[in-house]
């Protein structure tokens, strides 16, 4: 069996480990745990053994640890989507994981599509597409469009 490392990166407090959690073990937990460091999960999909690295959430006093990202076949970039300054911050993000690992297949999550306080806008999503990314409006919590963004992720990198 194949064995693929996908990383999922973003701002603290977005979704990754819930995104992570939801695709996994089909559980969503309304508590708030902060990621340290890294948590690393595995899934089958499609014959591939994915490695699930959930890379600590980044604000400005604490950038993304890059030495996790090394040997990664795939990024997923994850934004709160009732917070769109995060979604803002996925094309630095991006420069920097870029600069340390090179052009790799991404995915975008908006996460907490199930909120009444959505505020992603169609420029940002535009903007996010113009990269050459592909968007999906996720919620972990009900669970829409989780399976998709791992299995398109999955499908990019074999």
């Amino acid at each position: 069996m194949d064995k693929k490392k996908v990383c999922m990166v973003g701002d603290f407090s977005v979704g990754k480990t819930s995104l992570t959690q939801k695709f996994v073990n089909n559980v969503f937990s309304e508590q708030y745990l902060t990621t340290i460091g890294v948590k690393i999960d595995t899934a089958i999909v499609d014959e591939t053994k994915l490695i699930v690295w959930d890379v600590a959430g980044r604000d400005s006093l604490s950038p993304i640890n890059l030495s996790y990202l090394v040997g990664a076949s795939g990024i997923a970039l994850v934004a709160d989507g009732t917070r769109p300054e995060t979604v803002d911050d996925l094309h630095s993000i991006w420069d920097t994981v870029e600069k340390r690992i090179g052009k790799v297949p991404t995915v975008v999550a908006l996460n907490k599509r199930d909120l009444p306080e959505w505020s992603v806008t169609p420029e940002q999503i535009q903007s996010l597409k113009e990269r050459g990314w592909i968007v999906f409006e996720t919620s972990a919590k009900e669970g829409v469009e989780v399976e998709g963004l791992f299995t398109q992720l999955c499908r990019l990198i074999q």
